[in-house]
């Protein structure tokens, strides 16, 4: 089975909560499925590439984000309690994967999150509810996303936000959403770690979009193959 018809396989059987989520899950896929597309028409990985192959996986393992973090050989003390568990990204996990030895360097980490549902309360006439936790969701996977990476100069993660909660006017979630991308601005693009050198610990911003209006796949698209291309090159180059 291709890569390609495994990632509509995927897509066809995510059953996330609601229809909204269902449809958000779809597009985060869809965009992944162009970004590897592109990397594929972007680099050949039958000659010039050939001991690279590009593999996507819908869930990342605990046990694959540790042995990540030994490989740097900078770490000695993990707890192994948990390393049978896995988060699961909303739109999966692109990897650069060394075909000799195995080894897998992540590209992409991809997450969609909508939040809000006081626009649709206010139209039926109801009161106003207090913002849901997809915030404290994103950070739990983020936390861990950004341990797995410590070690490298890139952290490759996007999430896409929308919804009534994210309006420019609701500080609140916009907020949280700032602390958890160590306050650096929103809506930009990073890849690389920022303002750190032998003396201190970098800082890891990562690419945060949020805004009220649904994304498309076409915009998600544009941003993600810009992130996986640029960890790419890092990686290879």
């Amino acid at each position: 089975m291709s890569q390609s018809d495994d990632l509509r396989r995927r897509i066809a059987q995510h059953k996330p909560k609601n229809e909204k989520s269902k449809l958000d899950d779809k597009a985060v896929y869809r965009a992944m499925e162009n970004v590897i597309l592109y990397l594929r028409e972007r680099f050949d990985f039958e000659k010039e590439y050939s001991v690279y192959e590009l593999i996507f996986e819908k869930t990342l393992r605990v046990e694959d984000m540790l042995a990540h973090i030994k490989r740097r050989g900078n770490r000695m003390e993990f707890d192994y309690d948990y390393i049978d568990r896995e988060i699961v990204p909303d739109g999966g996990v692109l990897f650069l994967m060394r075909r000799e030895s195995g080894e897998k360097l992540p590209l992409l980490f991809a997450e969609i999150k909508r939040q809000g549902t006081n626009d649709a309360r206010e139209k039926e006439g109801k009161k106003r509810q207090a913002v849901g936790n997809a915030i404290e969701r994103l950070g739990k996977n983020l936390t861990g996303i950004r341990a797995m990476m410590n070690h490298d100069k890139v952290t490759p993660f996007v999430c896409f936000g929308w919804g009534c909660d994210f309006a420019p006017e609701e500080k609140t979630v916009l907020s949280k959403v700032s602390m958890l991308n160590e306050f650096y601005p929103l809506n930009r693009t990073y890849v690389f770690k920022r303002d750190g050198s032998a003396d201190h610990n970098a800082y890891a911003p990562v690419s945060m979009y949020f805004r009220e209006r649904v994304w498309t796949v076409e915009e998600m698209t544009a941003i993600m193959k810009e992130i996986a291309e640029t960890t790419f090159r890092y990686y290879v180059f």
